[in-house]
This record gives structure tokens, sequence and C-alpha cells, in this order.
């Protein structure tokens, strides 16, 4: 906990762990994909996402802070990917997201590259990849963010 809340580094809202595809961990992390598109997401009050860069990287990333959640039809989300750099093609989103009939647009604030690259077996011994999302507690935040960041603001807020 920190003694001056409005410059702590626990966003609003939840915080969840996601697995991307490297490909796509890399143009969030390089700031050009402003939307992570998915086809379900938990709910609308997560803050932030600690990015797990799949196969055959294997390491949490960085993190990226969530403006707003956008459920939108699939043509809307299309047009939500190709004005946000959404790094897919028509043809791909179409394919993602067959089947449904509404998908989902996770509008990036910003984001913040790890100092660290962390193995999340430091974190969770049993890990394995979430399919979409794991929830993370405000210990497992805290300690996966001293562990990417060890020398910010992140590392010394557990410590005040």
């Amino acid at each position: 906990m920190s003694l001056f809340p409005e410059s702590s580094t626990q966003p609003s809202g939840r915080a969840v762990l996601l697995s991307i595809k490297p490909k796509y961990a890399n143009l969030i992390l390089a700031g050009t994909k402003r939307v992570e598109l998915r086809r379900a997401w938990p709910s609308t009050d997560i803050g932030s996402m600690i990015l797990y860069s799949s196969a055959p990287v294997q390491r949490l990333v960085g993190i990226a802070y969530i403006s707003r959640i956008e459920e939108r039809d699939l043509q809307g989300l299309w047009v939500l990917a190709d004005g946000n750099g959404g790094g897919v093609t028509y043809d791909e989103l179409m394919d993602y997201v067959q089947g449904k009939k509404t998908a989902f647009g996770v509008m990036i604030e910003r984001v913040e590259i790890a100092q660290q690259q962390v193995d999340p077996k430091d974190f969770f011994p049993e890990f394995t990849p979430p399919q979409s999302f794991l929830y993370l507690t405000p210990n497992e935040f805290h300690g996966v963010m001293h562990a990417m960041f060890p020398s910010s603001p992140h590392a010394l807020e557990n410590k005040i």
C-alpha cells in the first residue's frame, strides 16, 4: 500500500495476466498496436494487463494499461482494429472471431516495457499459459511488478 495513492502504480480496476503471441506482444510494446482484440473478455473492470509473451519467449514482458473496453459487432470491431493498429488483416480478424456475433476491443492507454523479463513460474509454480486470461490478486500484481521493474517506483511501493 502506498502512502501517496495518487502516485500509486496500481491501476484502477483489476489486473489480469494475458497470454499473447510474441508478434502481437512486440507490437503492443512498440506502441503500434493500441487495441487488443478478444473473442471474449472477463469484465469491464479490468485496469491493466500483464503481458505474457507465449512460446518461444515464455516471459512476462510488460504491462498495458487499459483505457476502456468496447464490445462491437464484427464490422465495428474491424473499424476499431483498423483505426487503432489492431495488428491483423480483415481476413485474419474474421477468421479469429468466426462464429461470434460480437467481440471485444481492449483499448490500450499506455504501455511499460519490463526492465527485466520474468518467468511466470517464479510466481505461479504450476503455471500454464492461460487460454484467455488469469486474474491477479493485488499481492500477485505487486510481486510481478516488483520483479519486472526492480529499479522503479513499482518496486518501492510495497516497501512504503
